[in-house]
């Protein structure tokens, strides 16, 4: 889906007060923002991970972290966390307590799109039961729960999007 987002500072990551659409913000490389949460279960031991649809323009048919998403224009990281969190997987923000972890740039190209974002990092802690997930078919084949080891086998063989801040926050609190 096409929305309107906030440029941000290359240095800065703070908004420069122009406004751009999600997908000429890729086509030019542009900075803007992004939130990740990530889902761990209460005993640590496993990390709900998404899987991307064919027909996505960035990394199809690849693992990924719980939920990813865009800040749109005048949204805050948590609001559009939220926001993604529902949309992709129809989790109320209620049944999660966010916390923000870290704030990271992150930059790479596929198939044509140059992503150039700061990407604002959430974590979640909840035994979520894989039937009540309702997916947001556009953006979302399949959910899984992964163990250590499982997720370190796709980031070795490629199998999931690079998103190395993210891995390394994992692998210090996966068991």
């Amino acid at each position: 889906m096409d929305e309107m987002i906030d440029i941000l500072d290359e240095q800065t990551g703070n908004k420069t007060g122009e406004l751009i659409l999600k997908s000429k913000a890729h086509k030019e490389g542009k900075w803007h923002g992004s939130v990740h949460i990530l889902i761990v279960n209460k005993e640590h031991t496993k990390t709900l991970l998404q899987k991307r649809q064919s027909n996505k323009d960035l990394f199809p048919d690849m693992w990924d972290i719980a939920v990813g998403g865009h800040i749109s224009a005048g949204e805050s990281a948590l609001i559009s966390a939220e926001r993604e969190l529902y949309e992709e997987l129809g989790l109320k923000p209620e049944q999660l307590k966010l916390k923000e972890l870290d704030r990271v740039k992150e930059q790479f190209t596929d198939g044509g799109i140059i992503s150039c974002e700061f990407v604002t990092i959430f974590i979640a802690y909840k035994e979520v039961d894989l039937s009540e997930i309702k997916l947001q078919k556009e953006e979302v084949s399949e959910v899984k729960w992964c163990t250590k080891s499982e997720l370190n086998k796709y980031i070795s063989d490629r199998s999931i999007i690079p998103h190395i801040r993210e891995y390394e926050i994992l692998n210090d609190i996966l068991k």
